[in-house]
């Protein structure tokens, strides 16, 4: 042990002045009395021995010496060798997704504080995030690298190649620690690997187009990264209806999901019960490329109940300017087929002549998915237009021999014709209408999967697009920074799905890496504070002494 400030035990000599007001206190003095005679005939005390050592020991005195010493031992500025490892520490901490589990930034916190302290310094740490950003830049002080690692948060992202965070680090560290709870396997690199959290998550969630040309496959699968059983429940919302789904999963197991979806308005999301310590990957999200409203361009004549119908399928609105998602036209003559998809209500095409109305015979359907949950022998029709079919067109509906909806696909885009004359029909008033319609916008507009972004991604918008966020619109260059459903808005408003990367879901895999040998050396620890707490909690002890004698 060796004092930075010796004179400091100058302030000892004021043991002397404690002493001197102690005596003082305790000197004899003189009192007048009535007679001596009655003093004379008290016996002498016969007090034991200890009992004479105990009335010189005063308690109060001996706690005012104590303090006195202990803060002059402070003055001195004591400093205490200890052994430290030697060389400068450069610590790599993991911000990754995995790392905001339920108590796991603690565990990283406590472990790099653990370094920091055991190490001689100077100390840096790199936040090993995307992007990766120095916390702690290069410092002897140890003091400031404790208070900067309060600023860490681990983000909602994933990481990159440990290299770029190992880029950030200035020269000059012979020692390089990685804290994680997914450590890398990296030559020369010491590993502080944390215990993975026990973990229930979504690992894959995509939708794609039923192959039977109508609907929507969602696919979902789960893993079960605990010691124990779980009766996982899946369920995945469309925006109009919920699709619920219930498995036993065995402790380590993964298994999968299927749920066959009539129709989505976009954007799905998935979610998993039981919640668990890492809630972002218990939901998913996933979009399809096409507008939040279905912009239809009009053709022909007025329809109400046509209108209305379209309207409690999906949602839409009339456009006269592109772009538009589909072709309405009834009861035209297109003198040029529309390009794009097509629904043609007894309107004909240079692909596929309508002639004159005559006698509709009974109706009935084939075995076709757009008329699924759609029943035909309900239908009535009075009359139905001739048709001259387009090579391939399929036929789902017959009105006796002549065709009444036909649907096929050319060079500019899917086509649906319905060649009943609707205002001799019951098909308007009959609740199968918007089934219908529902089936055959469905097969007309097929959504296409759309890409789903990850937390941290840079995503450079269009000129003139936004996105909507809960801090306000971004434009240019947008990073999200949460998982959900982001709304585009520019020509027209679309979804976008943000999830956290599913690599975070996966379970740590420890890796045994030799650690990089260590130089001891001997480091002064400053003893001054304790001895200074110390003297206080004496004061505070006498002090209170002093109250409960009376003093």
């Amino acid at each position: 042990m060796r004092f930075v400030l010796p004179w400091g035990w100058a302030w000892a000599s004021s043991a002397l002045v404690v002493l001197a007001l102690y005596l003082l206190r305790r000197r004899e003095q003189e009192r007048r009395v009535s007679a001596l005679f009655l003093w004379e005939r008290i016996p002498p005390d016969r007090a034991s021995r200890l009992e004479r050592l105990r009335a010189r020991f005063d308690l109060v005195l001996f706690l005012q010496l104590v303090a006195v010493a202990l803060f002059a031992s402070a003055l001195a500025q004591p400093l205490l060798r200890v052994s430290r490892t030697a060389g400068a520490t450069a610590i790599v901490l993991d911000g990754s997704a995995s790392m905001a589990a339920a108590g796991q930034a603690d565990e990283a916190l406590a472990a790099v504080r653990r370094l920091i302290a055991d190490s001689a310094g100077p100390w840096a740490v790199v936040l090993w995030a995307d992007p990766p950003q120095v916390l702690v830049p290069r410092t002897e002080n140890r003091d400031e690298a404790l208070a900067l690692l309060r600023a860490y948060r681990p983000t909602l992202g994933g990481r990159p190649p440990l290299g770029q965070a190992l880029a950030l680090l200035p020269s000059g560290f012979g020692r390089t620690v990685v804290v994680s709870d997914n450590p890398p396997a990296q030559p020369g690199v010491e590993l502080v690997a944390l215990v993975p959290r026990e973990n229930l998550a979504i690992v894959a969630f995509s939708a794609r187009p039923a192959p039977d040309g109508t609907g929507y496959e969602a696919l979902v699968r789960v893993r079960n990264d605990t010691d124990r059983y779980h009766d996982v429940q899946v369920s995945v919302h469309t925006g109009t209806a919920t699709y619920l789904g219930a498995r036993l999963l065995a402790p380590g197991s993964e298994d999968g999901f299927v749920f066959q979806i009539g129709s989505v308005q976009t954007a799905l999301r998935a979610e998993l019960l039981p919640q668990d310590a890492f809630p972002w990957d218990n939901v998913r999200y996933h979009a399809f490329e096409g507008g939040t409203t279905v912009r239809v361009r009009w053709l022909g004549g007025e329809d109400r109940y046509l209108w209305a119908a379209l309207q409690a399928t999906l949602p839409v609105e009339r456009v006269n300017a592109g772009p538009w998602d589909f072709t309405v036209a009834v009861r035209t003559e297109l003198p040029v087929g529309p390009a794009g998809p097509a629904l043609l209500i007894g309107a004909g095409s240079p692909e596929a002549r309508v002639g004159g109305a005559q006698a509709a015979g009974p109706i009935r359907g084939e075995a076709s998915p757009v008329l699924r949950h759609v029943s035909p022998e309900d239908l009535r029709a009075g009359a139905v237009y001739a048709v001259d079919l387009p090579p391939g067109a399929t036929v789902d509906l017959w009105a006796g021999d002549s065709p009444a909806l036909v649907r096929w696909e050319g060079d500019a885009g899917r086509r649906v014709l319905l060649a009943l004359d609707l205002a001799r029909s019951n098909l308007p008033l009959a609740v199968d209408f918007p089934i219908l319609l529902r089936n055959l916008v469905t097969w007309l507009l097929p959504y296409r999967p759309r890409p789903t972004l990850v937390v941290g991604e840079a995503v450079e918008l269009a000129p003139g697009t936004e996105v909507l966020t809960v801090s306000g619109p971004v434009q240019g260059v947008w990073i999200p920074d949460r998982p959900g459903l982001y709304e585009l808005r520019g020509e027209r408003r679309e979804t976008v799905a943000v999830n956290v990367p599913y690599d975070e879901s996966l379970p740590g895999r420890p890796v045994a890496a030799p650690a990089a040998p260590r130089r001891g050396t001997a480091a002064d620890l400053a003893a001054w504070p304790w001895l200074a707490l110390a003297a206080f909690l004496v004061l505070l002890a006498e002090w209170g002494l002093a109250r409960w004698r009376g003093f």
